[in-house]
Protein backbone atom coordinates (compact mmCIF):
# COMPACT_ATOMS: atom_id res chain seq x y z
CA UNK A 1 0.00 0.00 0.00
CA UNK A 2 0.84 3.69 -0.47
CA UNK A 3 -0.40 6.22 1.68
CA UNK A 4 0.15 9.83 0.42
CA UNK A 5 -0.07 12.05 3.72
CA UNK A 6 -1.31 15.42 4.22
CA UNK A 7 -1.30 17.38 0.40
CA UNK A 8 -3.87 19.74 -0.20
CA UNK A 9 -6.14 17.65 -2.54
CA UNK A 10 -7.74 18.79 -6.01
CA UNK A 11 -9.40 16.28 -7.35
CA UNK A 12 -10.05 17.92 -9.29
CA UNK A 13 -12.27 19.56 -6.94
CA UNK A 14 -11.10 21.34 -3.97
CA UNK A 15 -10.93 19.13 -1.18
CA UNK A 16 -8.48 20.53 1.17
CA UNK A 17 -6.04 18.86 3.15
CA UNK A 18 -6.52 14.67 3.18
CA UNK A 19 -5.02 11.42 2.98
CA UNK A 20 -4.89 9.00 0.14
CA UNK A 21 -5.12 5.72 0.66
CA UNK A 22 -3.66 3.66 -2.48
CA UNK A 23 -3.58 -0.34 -2.45
CA UNK A 24 -2.99 -2.20 -5.84
CA UNK A 25 -3.77 0.23 -8.89
CA UNK A 26 -6.38 1.92 -7.72
CA UNK A 27 -7.33 4.76 -4.49
CA UNK A 28 -9.36 2.93 -1.60
CA UNK A 29 -9.79 6.32 0.06
CA UNK A 30 -9.15 10.03 0.14
CA UNK A 31 -10.04 10.86 3.84
CA UNK A 32 -9.15 14.05 6.01
CA UNK A 33 -6.74 11.47 8.41
CA UNK A 34 -5.89 7.89 7.79
CA UNK A 35 -3.47 6.63 10.42
CA UNK A 36 -1.03 3.92 8.39
CA UNK A 37 -0.66 1.72 11.46
CA UNK A 38 -4.36 0.66 11.32
CA UNK A 39 -3.13 -0.35 8.00
CA UNK A 40 -2.22 -4.06 7.35
CA UNK A 41 1.47 -4.85 5.80
CA UNK A 42 4.01 -2.70 4.40
CA UNK A 43 2.90 0.87 4.13
CA UNK A 44 5.16 3.30 2.26
CA UNK A 45 4.30 6.79 2.95
CA UNK A 46 4.76 9.97 0.77
CA UNK A 47 5.05 13.15 2.95
CA UNK A 48 2.79 15.73 0.84
CA UNK A 49 2.78 18.04 3.68
CA UNK A 50 2.68 21.83 1.62
CA UNK A 51 2.41 20.46 -1.36
CA UNK A 52 -0.88 19.75 -4.14
CA UNK A 53 -2.04 16.76 -4.79
CA UNK A 54 -4.05 16.27 -8.58
CA UNK A 55 -4.76 13.83 -10.57
CA UNK A 56 -2.48 11.99 -13.74
CA UNK A 57 -2.35 14.18 -16.77
CA UNK A 58 -4.44 12.78 -19.76
CA UNK A 59 -2.50 13.59 -22.72
CA UNK A 60 -4.73 12.91 -26.09
CA UNK A 61 -2.76 13.31 -29.18
CA UNK A 62 0.90 11.93 -28.94
CA UNK A 63 3.06 9.82 -31.48
CA UNK A 64 4.12 7.03 -29.87
CA UNK A 65 6.50 6.07 -33.03
CA UNK A 66 7.45 9.71 -33.42
CA UNK A 67 6.27 11.87 -36.49
CA UNK A 68 8.21 14.26 -38.90
CA UNK A 69 9.44 12.95 -42.46
CA UNK A 70 8.40 16.07 -43.62
CA UNK A 71 11.72 17.59 -44.40
CA UNK A 72 13.45 13.49 -45.53
CA UNK A 73 14.64 10.51 -43.23
CA UNK A 74 16.97 12.75 -41.61
CA UNK A 75 13.81 14.31 -39.87
CA UNK A 76 12.23 11.22 -38.63
CA UNK A 77 11.30 11.66 -35.21
CA UNK A 78 12.50 8.96 -32.76
CA UNK A 79 9.58 6.74 -30.64
CA UNK A 80 8.68 8.33 -28.00
CA UNK A 81 9.76 6.92 -24.34
CA UNK A 82 7.79 6.31 -21.16
CA UNK A 83 10.37 8.76 -19.01
CA UNK A 84 9.26 11.65 -20.97
CA UNK A 85 5.75 11.25 -20.26
CA UNK A 86 6.34 9.91 -16.23
CA UNK A 87 8.72 13.17 -15.58
CA UNK A 88 6.08 15.46 -17.21
CA UNK A 89 3.09 13.79 -15.32
CA UNK A 90 1.60 12.43 -18.16
CA UNK A 91 0.20 9.19 -16.57
CA UNK A 92 -2.41 8.17 -20.25
CA UNK A 93 -1.75 8.91 -23.27
CA UNK A 94 -3.45 8.43 -26.32
CA UNK A 95 -1.01 7.42 -29.53
CA UNK A 96 -1.20 8.26 -33.05
CA UNK A 97 -0.09 8.82 -36.54
CA UNK A 98 0.74 11.93 -38.01
CA UNK A 99 2.18 13.05 -41.66
CA UNK A 100 3.97 9.80 -42.40
CA UNK A 101 2.01 6.58 -42.51
CA UNK A 102 4.07 5.95 -45.16
CA UNK A 103 7.68 4.76 -43.39
CA UNK A 104 5.27 4.46 -39.82
CA UNK A 105 2.31 1.90 -39.61
CA UNK A 106 -0.50 1.16 -38.01
CA UNK A 107 1.15 -2.04 -37.07
CA UNK A 108 3.81 -0.33 -35.25
CA UNK A 109 1.95 1.92 -33.38
CA UNK A 110 0.14 -0.71 -31.55
CA UNK A 111 2.97 -2.43 -31.06
CA UNK A 112 4.40 0.80 -29.05
CA UNK A 113 0.89 1.66 -27.63
CA UNK A 114 1.08 -2.15 -25.78
CA UNK A 115 4.77 -1.82 -24.85
CA UNK A 116 4.45 1.40 -23.02
CA UNK A 117 1.05 -0.06 -21.27
CA UNK A 118 3.30 -2.82 -20.30
CA UNK A 119 5.94 -0.51 -18.51
CA UNK A 120 3.77 0.88 -16.30
CA UNK A 121 1.54 3.71 -17.83
CA UNK A 122 -1.70 3.48 -19.69
CA UNK A 123 -1.86 3.67 -23.29
CA UNK A 124 -5.08 3.99 -25.82
CA UNK A 125 -4.36 4.50 -29.78
CA UNK A 126 -6.51 5.85 -32.67
CA UNK A 127 -6.43 4.02 -35.92
CA UNK A 128 -6.11 5.89 -39.37
CA UNK A 129 -3.43 8.69 -40.47
CA UNK A 130 -4.08 11.94 -42.23
CA UNK A 131 -5.07 10.09 -45.02
CA UNK A 132 -8.93 8.53 -46.10
CA UNK A 133 -9.25 5.19 -46.96
CA UNK A 134 -7.69 5.21 -43.74
CA UNK A 135 -4.35 2.75 -42.92
CA UNK A 136 -5.56 -0.11 -40.47
CA UNK A 137 -4.87 -3.72 -39.12
CA UNK A 138 -7.55 -5.27 -39.55
CA UNK A 139 -8.78 -4.08 -43.37
CA UNK A 140 -11.23 -1.26 -41.65
CA UNK A 141 -11.64 1.46 -39.53
CA UNK A 142 -15.05 -0.38 -37.76
CA UNK A 143 -12.61 -3.70 -37.35
CA UNK A 144 -9.38 -1.79 -35.66
CA UNK A 145 -11.94 -0.32 -33.33
CA UNK A 146 -14.03 -3.25 -32.39
CA UNK A 147 -11.17 -5.83 -32.52
CA UNK A 148 -7.85 -4.35 -31.41
CA UNK A 149 -8.33 -3.38 -27.32
CA UNK A 150 -6.26 -0.32 -27.09
CA UNK A 151 -8.02 1.43 -30.65
CA UNK A 152 -10.82 4.33 -29.33
CA UNK A 153 -11.17 5.84 -32.49
CA UNK A 154 -9.68 7.16 -35.75
CA UNK A 155 -7.35 10.06 -37.03
CA UNK A 156 -7.94 11.85 -39.68
CA UNK A 157 -6.21 15.27 -41.16
CA UNK A 158 -8.86 18.42 -42.70
CA UNK A 159 -8.04 21.64 -44.18
CA UNK A 160 -4.25 20.63 -44.58
CA UNK A 161 -2.31 20.22 -47.75
CA UNK A 162 -0.63 16.80 -46.40
CA UNK A 163 -4.23 15.68 -46.23
CA UNK A 164 -6.21 13.46 -48.22
CA UNK A 165 -8.88 14.98 -51.34
CA UNK A 166 -12.36 14.03 -49.75
CA UNK A 167 -16.02 15.38 -49.48
CA UNK A 168 -18.40 15.69 -46.26
CA UNK A 169 -20.46 12.66 -47.55
CA UNK A 170 -17.04 10.92 -47.23
CA UNK A 171 -16.43 12.28 -43.77
CA UNK A 172 -19.84 10.94 -42.81
CA UNK A 173 -19.38 7.84 -43.69
CA UNK A 174 -16.54 7.37 -41.46
CA UNK A 175 -18.32 8.91 -38.89
CA UNK A 176 -21.24 6.02 -39.31
CA UNK A 177 -18.64 3.15 -39.23
CA UNK A 178 -16.96 4.57 -36.19
CA UNK A 179 -20.37 5.01 -34.73
CA UNK A 180 -21.36 1.46 -34.97
CA UNK A 181 -18.21 -0.10 -34.49
CA UNK A 182 -18.22 1.75 -30.92
CA UNK A 183 -21.51 0.95 -29.95
CA UNK A 184 -20.31 -2.67 -30.99
CA UNK A 185 -17.26 -2.34 -29.25
CA UNK A 186 -18.64 -0.18 -25.96
CA UNK A 187 -15.94 2.23 -26.90
CA UNK A 188 -15.81 5.68 -27.18
CA UNK A 189 -15.60 6.03 -30.80
CA UNK A 190 -13.66 9.61 -32.01
CA UNK A 191 -12.65 10.78 -35.11
CA UNK A 192 -9.46 13.13 -33.63
CA UNK A 193 -9.10 15.54 -36.72
CA UNK A 194 -5.59 17.20 -36.98
CA UNK A 195 -6.95 20.74 -38.30
CA UNK A 196 -4.31 22.56 -41.02
CA UNK A 197 -4.37 26.07 -42.09
CA UNK A 198 -6.55 25.64 -45.15
CA UNK A 199 -8.93 28.47 -45.34
CA UNK A 200 -12.03 26.12 -45.10
CA UNK A 201 -11.10 25.29 -41.58
CA UNK A 202 -13.62 23.18 -39.69
CA UNK A 203 -16.64 24.31 -42.38
CA UNK A 204 -16.97 20.14 -43.12
CA UNK A 205 -17.30 19.27 -39.58
CA UNK A 206 -20.32 21.51 -39.40
CA UNK A 207 -21.74 20.48 -43.09
CA UNK A 208 -21.53 16.82 -41.55
CA UNK A 209 -23.25 17.56 -38.59
CA UNK A 210 -25.82 20.18 -39.96
CA UNK A 211 -26.83 18.02 -43.32
CA UNK A 212 -25.90 14.23 -42.22
CA UNK A 213 -26.61 14.08 -39.03
CA UNK A 214 -23.72 13.30 -37.39
CA UNK A 215 -23.46 14.15 -33.87
CA UNK A 216 -21.08 16.94 -32.91
CA UNK A 217 -19.72 14.75 -30.18
CA UNK A 218 -17.56 12.34 -32.77
CA UNK A 219 -15.31 14.71 -33.75
CA UNK A 220 -12.07 16.20 -31.80
CA UNK A 221 -10.61 18.89 -33.72
CA UNK A 222 -7.05 19.38 -33.00
CA UNK A 223 -5.23 22.12 -32.78
CA UNK A 224 -7.28 24.44 -33.32
CA UNK A 225 -5.63 27.28 -31.17
CA UNK A 226 -3.32 27.34 -33.90
CA UNK A 227 -5.11 28.77 -36.61
CA UNK A 228 -6.90 31.45 -36.82
CA UNK A 229 -9.41 33.24 -34.68
CA UNK A 230 -12.51 31.95 -37.32
CA UNK A 231 -11.23 28.62 -36.53
CA UNK A 232 -11.54 29.13 -33.01
CA UNK A 233 -15.24 30.41 -33.31
CA UNK A 234 -15.85 27.24 -35.13
CA UNK A 235 -14.89 24.62 -32.39
CA UNK A 236 -16.70 27.13 -30.14
CA UNK A 237 -19.59 26.73 -32.48
CA UNK A 238 -19.36 22.68 -32.68
CA UNK A 239 -18.40 23.07 -28.77
CA UNK A 240 -21.89 24.23 -27.69
CA UNK A 241 -23.45 20.94 -30.21
CA UNK A 242 -21.61 18.48 -27.84
CA UNK A 243 -17.82 17.98 -29.84
CA UNK A 244 -14.85 18.81 -28.06
CA UNK A 245 -11.90 21.06 -28.91
CA UNK A 246 -8.32 19.74 -28.50
CA UNK A 247 -6.07 22.73 -27.85
CA UNK A 248 -2.05 22.09 -28.50
CA UNK A 249 0.11 23.14 -25.58
CA UNK A 250 2.88 25.00 -26.20
CA UNK A 251 6.59 25.53 -24.99
CA UNK A 252 7.06 29.56 -25.57
CA UNK A 253 5.35 32.19 -27.13
CA UNK A 254 3.72 32.03 -30.37
CA UNK A 255 5.64 34.38 -33.22
CA UNK A 256 2.99 34.25 -35.91
CA UNK A 257 0.33 37.36 -35.63
CA UNK A 258 -3.21 36.67 -35.60
CA UNK A 259 -2.89 32.30 -35.63
CA UNK A 260 -1.24 30.78 -33.18
CA UNK A 261 -1.98 30.94 -29.59
CA UNK A 262 -1.48 29.58 -26.13
CA UNK A 263 -3.68 26.40 -24.92
CA UNK A 264 -4.63 28.76 -21.86
CA UNK A 265 -4.96 31.61 -23.67
CA UNK A 266 -7.90 29.76 -26.05
CA UNK A 267 -9.34 27.88 -22.91
CA UNK A 268 -9.79 31.29 -20.99
CA UNK A 269 -11.67 32.60 -24.02
CA UNK A 270 -13.51 29.26 -24.45
CA UNK A 271 -14.56 30.18 -20.90
CA UNK A 272 -15.34 33.43 -21.98
CA UNK A 273 -17.77 31.64 -24.79
CA UNK A 274 -19.01 29.26 -21.77
CA UNK A 275 -17.63 26.29 -23.50
CA UNK A 276 -14.92 25.50 -20.90
CA UNK A 277 -15.69 22.51 -20.23
CA UNK A 278 -15.47 20.71 -23.55
CA UNK A 279 -11.88 21.88 -24.20
CA UNK A 280 -9.01 19.41 -23.61
CA UNK A 281 -5.31 20.13 -23.78
CA UNK A 282 -2.84 17.92 -25.59
CA UNK A 283 1.22 18.04 -26.20
CA UNK A 284 1.67 16.52 -29.41
CA UNK A 285 4.53 14.72 -27.97
CA UNK A 286 6.94 12.86 -30.59
CA UNK A 287 5.37 14.65 -33.56
CA UNK A 288 7.12 16.82 -35.92
CA UNK A 289 6.69 20.71 -35.70
CA UNK A 290 7.70 22.33 -39.23
CA UNK A 291 8.01 26.06 -39.60
CA UNK A 292 6.38 27.04 -43.38
CA UNK A 293 7.30 30.04 -45.71
CA UNK A 294 4.29 31.90 -45.98
CA UNK A 295 2.56 29.79 -49.28
CA UNK A 296 3.81 26.91 -47.41
CA UNK A 297 5.83 24.97 -50.24
CA UNK A 298 9.16 25.38 -48.53
CA UNK A 299 10.54 24.10 -44.98
CA UNK A 300 12.09 26.77 -42.95
CA UNK A 301 13.15 24.55 -39.89
CA UNK A 302 11.67 21.45 -37.69
CA UNK A 303 10.91 21.23 -33.95
CA UNK A 304 9.46 18.57 -31.81
CA UNK A 305 6.67 18.39 -29.49
CA UNK A 306 7.56 17.24 -25.83
CA UNK A 307 5.36 16.46 -22.96
CA UNK A 308 6.07 19.09 -20.57
CA UNK A 309 3.96 22.02 -22.43
CA UNK A 310 1.15 19.94 -20.64
CA UNK A 311 2.23 21.69 -17.38
CA UNK A 312 3.90 24.77 -18.84
CA UNK A 313 0.38 25.39 -20.17
CA UNK A 314 -1.19 24.60 -16.69
CA UNK A 315 0.82 26.79 -14.80
CA UNK A 316 0.00 29.59 -17.36
CA UNK A 317 -3.86 29.07 -17.08
CA UNK A 318 -3.59 29.28 -13.10
CA UNK A 319 -1.13 32.41 -13.29
CA UNK A 320 -1.84 34.42 -15.81
CA UNK A 321 -5.74 34.08 -16.30
CA UNK A 322 -5.91 33.26 -12.36
CA UNK A 323 -8.24 30.26 -13.10
CA UNK A 324 -8.66 28.54 -9.32
CA UNK A 325 -6.55 25.17 -9.69
CA UNK A 326 -9.80 22.99 -9.44
CA UNK A 327 -10.99 24.26 -12.78
CA UNK A 328 -7.68 24.86 -14.65
CA UNK A 329 -6.87 20.93 -14.13
CA UNK A 330 -10.04 20.20 -16.19
CA UNK A 331 -8.52 20.11 -19.91
CA UNK A 332 -5.88 17.70 -18.52
CA UNK A 333 -8.20 15.61 -16.37
CA UNK A 334 -11.59 14.82 -16.03
CA UNK A 335 -12.71 16.42 -19.35
CA UNK A 336 -10.04 14.24 -21.66
CA UNK A 337 -11.57 11.45 -19.31
CA UNK A 338 -15.01 12.00 -21.11
CA UNK A 339 -13.52 12.44 -24.56
CA UNK A 340 -11.62 9.29 -24.72
CA UNK A 341 -14.24 6.98 -22.14
CA UNK A 342 -12.10 6.55 -19.06
CA UNK A 343 -14.58 8.77 -17.19
CA UNK A 344 -14.59 7.35 -13.38
CA UNK A 345 -11.31 5.48 -13.50
CA UNK A 346 -9.19 8.43 -15.28
CA UNK A 347 -8.73 12.00 -13.96
CA UNK A 348 -10.12 11.91 -11.04
CA UNK A 349 -9.00 11.23 -7.40
CA UNK A 350 -11.65 9.36 -5.28
CA UNK A 351 -12.32 6.03 -4.31
CA UNK A 352 -12.39 3.04 -6.96
CA UNK A 353 -10.29 4.95 -9.39
CA UNK A 354 -7.07 4.28 -11.04
CA UNK A 355 -3.98 5.94 -8.95
CA UNK A 356 -2.47 7.83 -11.22
CA UNK A 357 -1.32 10.82 -8.89
CA UNK A 358 0.66 13.78 -9.47
CA UNK A 359 2.80 15.89 -6.31
CA UNK A 360 3.20 19.02 -6.99
CA UNK A 361 4.92 22.03 -5.27
CA UNK A 362 2.59 24.38 -4.24
CA UNK A 363 3.56 27.87 -5.27
CA UNK A 364 5.40 26.75 -8.50
CA UNK A 365 2.80 24.08 -9.61
CA UNK A 366 6.98 22.29 -10.56
CA UNK A 367 5.98 18.04 -10.38
CA UNK A 368 8.33 16.84 -8.18
CA UNK A 369 5.78 12.87 -7.55
CA UNK A 370 4.57 10.54 -9.91
CA UNK A 371 2.47 7.75 -9.70
CA UNK A 372 0.67 5.97 -12.00
CA UNK A 373 -1.34 2.56 -11.95
CA UNK A 374 -0.66 2.66 -8.18
CA UNK A 375 2.94 2.11 -8.55
CA UNK A 376 5.70 4.99 -7.50
CA UNK A 377 7.63 5.97 -10.88
CA UNK A 378 8.83 9.28 -9.86
CA UNK A 379 9.34 10.48 -6.46
CA UNK A 380 11.86 13.74 -5.32
CA UNK A 381 12.07 14.56 -9.06
CA UNK A 382 14.18 11.06 -9.48
CA UNK A 383 12.48 8.69 -11.90
CA UNK A 384 12.41 5.20 -9.93
CA UNK A 385 11.02 3.37 -13.27
CA UNK A 386 13.45 1.54 -15.42
CA UNK A 387 12.43 1.32 -19.22
CA UNK A 388 13.40 -1.57 -21.26
CA UNK A 389 16.09 0.01 -22.87
CA UNK A 390 17.70 1.96 -20.21
CA UNK A 391 21.03 2.93 -20.23
CA UNK A 392 23.55 1.51 -16.77
CA UNK A 393 23.25 -1.22 -15.12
Amino acid sequence: MILIKQGHVFAPENLGICDILIGGNQILAVEKNINAGTLPGKVREIDARGMVVVPGFIDGHQHFTGGGGEDGFKSRVPEMRLSANIANGVTTAVGLLGTDSLTRTVESLYARTRALNDEGMTALMLTGAYWLPSPTVCGSVGRDITFLDPVIGVKLAISDHRAACYDTPALAALAREVRVAAMVSGKPGIITLHTGADPAGLDMLIEATDRFGIKAGTFVPTHVNLRTSAVADQAFALARQGSFADATCLARTPDRKGAMTHAADFAAAAEAAGVFEQVCFSSDAGGSLPRWNPDRTKLLGMGMGTPDTLITELQHLVRDHNMDLSRALLPLTLTPARVYGLSGKKGALCPGAHADILVLEKDSLEIRDVMAKGRVMMADNTLEIREYFSSGK
